[in-house]
């Protein structure tokens, strides 16, 4: 985990050294938190480039940015290259790497291979690497986009701005820091149709999309967009595949990715949540290190915490469980505006809440620790969201893998519909089949005759990148690097591999990795329902804990919310979101409540960054505290879904 930010005057007029040197020192000091050991800066005639460095691997010799021997090429990397003991193999025959870096390789890679550079790397990465002889600059992301990079081109166009975190870019003067009501209400809106990745949220600030990198031009100012890697489309022609074959192999892939994402010259741990991605990682990593885990507990999460208490005592792993059962009345609305800024994105909630102090915790007890690894991921690519596309909890037949694959298209047709101007009576005549669904597919541009396997991967796009997001900036606010062993590319390309007449039997509620890891875990965590961290019939309980945050100091983050629609032209009436808000807060079951907590979240963000109103650092001791709960031996259960 570091950060990177720079500069580039599109116009080829040289940087200044004091007036453009402060503004990158601002840049560079807005992410203290993501790189809090070193800091260095490069200007080279219009380009300029800060880095903050989190110490992780080769802790003395691994500052940035990165220079070959003859000048020609600077490079700076916030992430890990996993496989770089392999790639310098290959580069010292014609190389000489003078550090023990993992990010050391890339300028060397570069060299070799031109925009391919990418191909050979297994890691998370976003990366600037400034080439003097080319006269260019490429801004680049790994392939599921891990690591994020955010630029903008001013709007006198004279200037592109780019850094790792919003609020980086925010620091240059001529960067607008106007909220993006319109894109962020759709994007809400259409959370379960969303495709692809979030917008930043702000008028003119772009993403670089993953898997891709931005090759600018420093001498014309010219820029364009490059895809180095996409996910393999195509169905598997090994027909004569088994099943059994199949998992061994996903095994082997999958303990290979914990071995890569377990090294570090600093200490590691592993959010466990005792569902089996997490419990599967523990499993894997057991037997290599006594890694510490850390577990959430409050009343709406009173099962997971049982489950992961269970899991780490099986397997003889240090767990540190925290509870938040007493946070409703000590959290205050300094706290969550400092959680949001972290976030720097409106669609967050307890969720965040609880990593966000979970990391805190982590740090606190072991100061060594800079590595957390964590299951996001494997839903995404195992099949793990069938519930929610069903409706209903296992028990699943594998006819039920055609059922939701039926489901997926039926959304995705109504969005499609929804989008392309075919509503009211089209819309129903979708829903009957009237209308040949392909031809709706075709308006959106999407590919026919996919497997359920592709659309389902491509209709959990979108929420993938939101939790990347949010892992990213959670871990990143307390100087922590998230890693996530489920997005390997090896791993997820030999899902895409597998032969389409095995997709219901290995994909059906992830039984691919649940028959992966048989024998590691108890028989009850191999087959525990999956459930979402704190949705379910006691839900209400983390919603009344989130209200009081809201309404605390008389409701001072509502009247936020309405100073931030005021200043951008976002679209709040302040009374009915106070009457809203009591109504929400009458209600037992604290209905509409994450509707509320979103718009009031996008005020606040927007009057945060109109302002750069920021609350101060937090010193105070941590709002939660670690408990023992005593399992009695007795296997987890499982709520509904919700």
């Amino acid at each position: 985990m570091c950060g990177i930010a720079g500069i580039v005057r599109m116009d080829g007029a040289p940087l200044a050294v004091d007036s453009d040197g402060r503004i990158l020192r601002r840049m560079g000091d807005a992410m203290l938190h993501r790189g809090p050991d070193d800091g260095r800066a490069v200007l080279w005639n219009n380009v300029g480039m800060v880095f903050r460095r989190l110490s992780i691997i080769d802790l003395a010799g691994g500052p940035q940015p990165f220079d070959t021997p003859d000048g020609r090429i600077s490079s700076m990397t916030n992430g890990e290259i996993y496989n770089h003991h392999e790639l310098r193999a290959g580069l010292a025959q014609h190389h000489t790497l003078r550090t023990a870096s993992d990010c050391e390789v890339l300028p060397y890679l570069y060299l070799d291979h031109g925009l391919e550079m990418f191909q050979s790397i297994n890691g998370m990465f976003a990366t600037a690497l400034l080439d003097r002889k080319c006269q260019r600059l490429l801004l680049a992301r790994d392939r599921f986009g891990e690591k994020p990079l955010f630029y903008c081109l001013t709007p006198d166009g004279r200037s592109l701005v780019f850094a790792s975190e919003l609020k980086a870019l925010f620091a240059h003067p001529d960067v607008p820091r106007i909220f993006d009501w319109k894109s962020m209400l759709t994007r809400v809106q259409n959370f379960d149709m969303a495709v692809g990745e979030r917008p930043s949220g702000f008028v003119g600030i772009e993403r670089i999309p993953a898997a891709s990198l931005l090759d600018i031009s420093l001498s014309d100012g010219r820029f364009n967009t490059h895809r180095y890697w996409q996910l393999p489309d195509r169905l598997s022609t090994d027909n004569d595949a088994d099943a059994d074959t199949c998992i061994e192999q996903y095994r082997f892939l999958l303990e290979d990715s914990v071995r890569l994402r377990a090294v570090a010259d600093v200490g590691c741990g592993l959010f466990l949540s005792g569902g089996i991605d997490s419990s599967a990682l523990a499993a894997l990593l057991a037997h290599r290190q006594a890694m510490p885990t850390f577990s959430i507990h409050n009343a709406s999460t009173r099962e997971d915490a049982v489950a992961a208490v269970r899991v780490a005592t099986h397997l003889g792993m240090p767990n540190h469980l925290l509870s938040f059962e007493h946070t409703a009345g000590a959290a205050t609305a300094d706290d969550w505006r400092r959680i949001l800024w972290s976030c720097e994105y409106p669609d967050i909630n307890a969720e965040q809440f609880f990593k966000y102090y979970l990391h805190a915790f982590a740090r606190r007890r072991y100061p060594n620790l800079k590595v957390i690894l964590l299951g996001q991921g494997s839903d995404e690519f195992n099949g793990g969201y069938m519930g929610m596309l069903l409706d209903r909890h296992p028990p699943y037949a594998e006819t039920d893998w055609q059922h939701m694959g039926d489901e997926i298209l039926k959304r995705d047709n109504t969005h499609l519909a929804y989008t392309s101007g075919l509503v009211g009576r089209v819309g129903s005549l979708l829903d009957h089949g009237v209308i040949n669904p392909e031809f709706i597919s075709t308006l959106g541009g999407r590919k026919v005759n996919q497997s359920i396997w592709n659309n389902y991967t491509r209709f959990w796009q979108g929420n993938l990148d939101t939790h990347l997001w949010h892992e990213d900036r959670t871990a990143a606010a307390h100087s922590v690097e998230n890693r996530v062993p489920f997005l390997d590319h090896r791993l997820v390309e030999f899902l895409a591999r597998i032969p389409e007449h095995l997709h219901a039997a290995l994909f059906t509620d992830k039984r691919i990795l649940r028959r992966s890891v048989a024998g590691l875990l108890p028989e009850d965590i191999i087959h525990r329902r999956k459930g979402p961290l704190f949705y379910g019939e006691n839900q209400y309980h983390t919603f009344r804990m989130m209200n009081s945050i809201l309404l605390h100091n008389h409701g001072e983050l509502l009247d936020r919310a309405v100073e931030g629609s005021r200043l951008t032209g976002g679209p709040i009436n302040a009374d009915r979101l106070r009457s809203f808000a009591a109504r929400i807060a009458e209600s037992s079951k604290m209905d509409d409540f994450e509707q509320l907590l979103v718009l009031v979240n996008m005020g606040v963000l927007a009057q945060m960054a109109a302002t750069l109103d920021i609350p101060a650092a937090d010193d105070r001791s941590l709002r939660a505290e670690e408990i023992k709960l005593n399992t009695g031996g007795s296997p987890p259960q499982s709520g509904r879904w919700y």
